[in-house]
């Protein structure tokens, strides 16, 4: 078992420590079910051959078919993506969706492939897990450098396989392909949503609007900023892999948003200050600390004593790694993490999926309505939890979600329906 994994596991355990569970029906959730590797052959545009490494890990579907994305990224490798099919399982359970966790991915730089070049990547992974794939079984859905395009060739792989039509085998689709309108936004606004409903659990339940620092500029993040700013609150900094910029009176976010489009990066943002050095964000002084970008940016204690910030919100999967936990406790910061602020984009994936199966189409309201309600009755569980058990935020979460789980498991029974 990998190091990401055990740590994932660790926090798990954790909440079933303070929770009265079986604990068998808990090592049920140790290891994955299966994880299938294979290796993909890419043909480059200069003709040449290039062998890159894939994963699909379904890592429990007590709940129903595991359902998970699939990135394309150097850092891909076994243990992260079953460390990420874990944490899958967990906020399936959490939002109350008839999901297990599962997850994928091609350790490759997406940005160093041409655009045919990716085609071919998406279809080969698709030839390659398609033994596993399937609407009742696993359910893949767009991630790290892969969008609505790519789901697009990935559907039309399956069905050449297959020999059906079966649109609802992959979410975050087109909408003119079956996909439905509110996925793209929905992980962005799903955590502003979050963040609402966790105000007052946070001590920020003023009625002035929060000062906010974002780490992270991709869709969730775009998406996160633009619903954060409707709602009346301050986005002063923004970061993106090339720098950052900042201004205490709050950024202009379509022009942002503008800006990144045309020049590849927020510092080309004619207005506040500019950095080189993203990574600071961390540092800015703000009510919330969004992290919408990659997993391992607060690791450890001396990270933790970096922030000026009231609390944090998990946007990305992971950015809070299990060594800094006890230090925000000690330094009053909680954290809304990652298997609830999250939640939006499965959400609204089970929405497509359930339109795929009954061919009965959801207006944008209807899937507005269906996150809202199910963001804020999975933030109302974790307040009840914390509130009942005394428990930070985070193992609230699990603890939701693990009573679920658990409640499951133990429906085909236990050791004391078997005499042990």
């Amino acid at each position: 078992m990998g190091n990401m994994l055990s740590a994932a596991r660790a926090r798990m355990h954790r909440a079933a420590d303070k929770l009265d569970l079986a604990q068998e029906t808990v090592e049920r959730l140790d290891y994955p079910t299966e994880t299938l590797a294979f290796s993909i052959p890419l043909r480059r545009d200069d003709g040449s051959l290039e062998q890159l490494k894939g994963w699909r890990c379904r890592y429990d579907s007590t709940l129903g078919p595991t359902k998970g994305g699939i990135r394309f990224h150097p850092s891909v490798c076994e243990d992260e993506v079953q460390t990420l099919a874990f944490l899958m399982t967990m906020k399936c359970a959490l939002m109350g969706l008839p999901f297990g966790g599962g997850k994928g991915g091609v350790s490759v730089d997406a940005g160093d492939l041409s655009l045919m070049e990716k085609e071919r990547v998406a279809r080969g992974y698709v030839r390659s897990a398609a033994r596993i794939l399937s609407p009742d079984r696993d359910v893949p859905a767009p991630d790290v450098a892969t969008g609505t395009r790519e789901m697009a060739w990935m559907v039309d792989e399956y069905g050449a396989l297959t020999g059906g039509i079966e649109p609802h085998a992959f979410t975050g689709k087109p909408v003119a392909l079956g996909g439905i309108e509110g996925r793209t936004p929905a992980t962005g606004r799903g955590g502003l949503l979050a963040l609402e409903a966790m105000r007052e659990s946070l001590g920020l339940d003023g009625s002035d609007g929060l000062s906010i620092a974002l780490q992270g500029f991709g869709n969730a993040g775009t998406w996160f900023a633009r619903a954060a700013v409707d709602a009346g609150h301050r986005v002063v900094a923004i970061s993106d892999s090339s720098g950052m910029v900042s201004d205490a009176q709050g950024l202009d976010i379509d022009a942002v948003i503008e800006a990144k489009e045309k020049g590849g990066s927020v510092t080309d943002y004619d207005g506040g200050e500019t950095s080189d050095d993203g990574s600071a964000i961390v540092e800015v002084e703000c009510d919330v600390l969004v992290l919408a970008a990659l997993g391992g940016v607060i690791a450890d204690a001396d990270d933790v004593g970096k922030l000026s910030c009231k609390a944090i919100v998990e946007i990305a999967n992971r950015p809070i790694l299990s060594a800094a936990d006890e230090p925000l406790r000690e330094a009053g910061i909680d954290v809304v993490p990652d298997i609830l602020a999250n939640g939006g984009g499965v959400t609204i994936s089970h929405a497509e999926w359930v339109q795929g199966r009954t061919g009965l189409g959801w207006d944008a309201e209807e899937v507005d309505d269906y996150l809202q309600e199910k963001m804020e009755d999975a933030a109302e569980q974790v307040r009840d939890l914390m509130e009942d058990k005394g428990l930070d935020m985070r193992t609230a979460a699990y603890g939701v979600a693990l009573r679920r789980l658990c409640a499951a498991i133990s429906a085909t029974g236990t050791a004391e329906d078997f005499g042990g």
